[in-house]
């Protein structure tokens, strides 16, 4: 499907997996702000 993706991401054992998923999706969260901040939508929710 399109709206899927799929990820393998290799860490190393002193990282927690949580620390590394908040991680990715704090960033991704950022970028879809910043690419979407002038748009007459509120997408939340």
């Amino acid at each position: 499907m399109g709206d899927h993706v799929y990820l393998l991401v290799s860490i190393f054992p002193k990282y927690a997996v949580s620390q590394v998923v908040s991680y990715i999706k704090g960033k991704r969260a950022i970028h879809i702000v910043r690419t979407y901040a002038g748009r007459r939508h509120n997408f939340i929710g």
